[in-house]
Parts: C-alpha cells; sequence; structure tokens
C-alpha cells in the first residue's frame, strides 16, 4: 500500500515504535485525573466569576476579568478532551462535562466531536482537514491578525510551559503527542512527551521562544506562498 506524502511527518514521528506495552499502559483510562481537573478548573471559573461580580463597580475589575477571561478560555482545552472521549473511562461523563463546556464556549458538544475526528483523520491535508478551511498565517499582518483570536488556528507543536498553564490546559501544549497518539488520555500525555522528545520537530522552550520563532519565519519571507507558517 502507498502512502500519501501527507502521511510522512506522521510516520517519521512515530517510526521508532512505542513498545506495545508501554502503549497499552499510557493508554489506560481512569475517571480520578479528570474528576480533580475538572472540580479545579470549574472552580477556578466559579471563584474568578464570583470575584468580577463582587468588585464589578472597583477599581479591581481589571485582574479579575483578566483571570476570569483566562479560565474561560481554556476551558476549550476541556471541550477537546472530552471530544475525544478519553478524559473519564466513565464514557457518559465526557458527553456531561464536554456538552456544558460546549455550552459556556458556544460551541455545540456533537457538533465539534465530528469536526474534530476529521481534523485528527487529515492532519495538515489543505483540501480535508477542517482546520485548514482559512490559510494559516503567511504574513506579519496575518499572523497579528492571528493573535487576536478573531480566526481559530490549531497546530501540532510541542510547547514546554510552566505547570499553570498546562493545569488549564489539560496537557495540551504536548499537542504533537497528542496527534500522534490521539486515544492517549491528557493524564498520561507527560508520560508520553518523555518516550518520545527526542522524536518532535517542532519542541519549544515556551511561547516566547514559540512565538520568536514563527515571527522570525515571517520576516524572513520564507512563509510566502506556503500553509504551514505556524507549524
Amino acid at each position: 500500500m502507498t502512502r500519501a506524502p501527507a502521511d510522512e511527518p506522521l510516520l517519521t514521528f512515530t517510526a521508532h515504535r512505542l513498545e506495545r506495552a508501554d502503549l497499552h499502559a499510557l493508554m489506560a483510562r481512569s475517571d480520578g485525573p479528570a474528576l480533580w481537573r475538572t472540580a479545579w478548573h470549574f472552580g477556578a471559573l466559579a471563584v474568578t466569576g464570583t470575584l468580577v461580580w463582587r468588585f464589578r463597580a472597583t477599581s479591581w475589575l481589571p485582574p479579575f476579568i483578566v483571570a476570569h477571561g483566562y479560565a474561560l478560555a481554556f476551558l476549550f482545552c476541556a471541550f477537546h478532551e472530552m471530544a475525544h472521549r478519553t478524559a473519564f473511562r466513565t464514557r457518559w461523563l465526557n458527553a456531561l462535562v464536554g456538552t456544558v463546556a460546549g455550552l459556556l464556549i458556544v460551541w455545540p458538544y456533537r457538533n465539534y466531536r465530528v469536526f474534530h475526528w476529521e481534523h485528527h483523520r487529515h492532519t495538515q491535508d489543505v483540501a480535508r482537514d477542517p482546520e485548514l478551511f482559512f490559510a494559516k498565517p503567511a504574513s506579519v499582518g496575518a499572523y497579528l491578525f492571528a493573535l487576536t483570536g478573531i480566526p481559530y488556528l490549531e497546530n501540532t507543536r510541542t510547547t514546554l510551559t510552566i505547570a499553570l498553564v498546562r493545569l488549564f490546559a489539560w496537557n495540551m501544549p504536548y499537542h504533537a503527542e497528542h496527534h500522534a497518539y490521539p486515544a492517549v488520555p491528557f493524564h498520561a500525555l507527560p508520560r508520553l512527551h518523555e518516550r518520545v522528545r527526542a522524536e518532535i520537530a517542532n519542541l519549544e522552550p515556551g511561547y516566547v521562544a514559540a512565538t520568536a520563532k514563527v515571527n522570525r519565519y515571517l520576516w524572513s519571507g520564507q512563509a510566502a506562498g506556503t500553509t504551514g507558517a505556524t507549524n
């Protein structure tokens, strides 16, 4: 069977092959980690939301708005994990938390499951990956527009970041690992990262470094005519 060129990065990344026993251990599902993470995330939303309401007419409001917005924005990561149905071992808990998270970020859970399945199935295939419906930024101006959050882009870059970000992001900074092994639950991604780190092409020591790398690429003019400027 002939492999399409689009498969080559994934084949290269997974060529080292995890041992079957190791992969099965990483794929083991459990309710505990997701229950704790859900309590933390929704608890943070409740606390920051309460603070926003309590101090709504004072000069303390801006920092509480920022904190609440941070927790709310990262709720997409919980929504994403529930769409994979790997966060909880109990399947209906994935649907319940996913539906609630979807209501808060205004995205239907079942719709996103179909959308995201196609994204994983056709990652980086310009013709079939739904997340590439709009071209990735190929200029500095387009990149700055992407940073506003108005358009929507994901990638398969792994970014090493602080524990607080990983906590709110449900370990999604380990995004290359997630794409290579989407059946591995979020709580096992740090362990998976240790096993495959040497194989990751786009690995940055933080979001500042990742942003600097993207900007060097854009300013050098290499991005002209390409669709993968942010990968």
